[in-house]
């Protein structure tokens, strides 16, 4: 059984409670936020970003409803006015000066953003900060480990020569059935999100422990090693310390 740490932003709410057993694809936590209308004076009167503030009708705080005129134009010898007029209730919370756009926070229309499990598992902890899941599907425990939990992309190398480790795995986590310390040390140094491979060196590793290198790197068994490059361009979650690999399953 091994933790899968999930952080929630700010204003996120949790759904579910410790102890609960949960799926893939279950929301765990929401967040409800109010619906920003978006106006771009300039682009729908068809005047320059700076005449816009001067056509406008409604400042921040003033509010809205539907029909009300935002901002208006007259035509060039001043013998018709155009109107832009707003589509929704609400009130005015901002206008952008480098954008032109007229941001109206809508008074009923609202969003739910959530935030879904990648895995199936039991609920440990569970707090508006952050959600553990326990787990023991869709793992993969290695023999040896070093360094710091990280959530990235599987970047499969097509060989197993430090040529292929260039900047195309930068912020992934490269996979490669082995890798010497010549690889490793140029994965740390472009900035891989992490390293998984059977062919390592015990000695490498330790070379990392004493260099307090953070990267996570994870040595995996040789019957592991199929069902992580078939997670190619997925991602897995890497937990060095307890050597640890959960494949997320979205």
């Amino acid at each position: 059984m091994t933790s899968l740490p999930i952080s929630l932003p700010n204003g996120f709410i949790a759904s579910i409670s410790v102890g609960d057993v949960i799926n893939v694809g279950q929301v765990i936590a929401s967040k409800t936020v109010p619906t920003d209308e978006i106006i771009n004076v300039p682009k729908l009167l068809g005047v320059s970003l700076k005449h816009a503030k001067k056509i406008i009708k409604k400042i921040p705080g003033s509010a809205v409803i539907k029909g009300d005129i935002l901002a208006s134009k007259k035509s060039l010898f001043g013998t018709k006015t155009e109107v832009l007029r707003s589509k929704v209730n609400g009130t005015v919370t901002r206008f952008e000066r480098d954008s032109g756009n007229l941001i109206i926070k809508t008074s009923s229309d609202t969003t739910s953003k959530d935030i879904i499990s990648p895995v199936d598992g039991t609920v440990t902890i569970c707090n508006n900060r952050e959600i553990f899941i326990n787990t023991d599907k869709n793992v993969v425990i290695g023999v040896n480990a070093n360094g710091d939990k990280v959530t990235g992309e599987i970047y499969v190398l097509q060989e197993e020569d430090s040529y292929h480790l260039n900047a195309n795995a930068i912020g992934k986590i490269a996979v490669s059935r082995n890798f010497t310390r010549e690889m490793i040390l140029k994965g740390v140094g472009i900035g891989v999100a992490g390293i998984i491979g059977v062919g390592i060196n015990d000695t490498d590793i330790e070379h990392l422990v004493e260099k307090k290198f953070r990267t996570p790197l994870i040595k995996i068994k040789e019957q592991d090693f199929k069902d992580i490059i078939q997670w190619k361009g997925k991602k897995v979650f890497l937990n060095p310390e307890a050597e640890s690999i959960i494949f997320l399953q979205l």
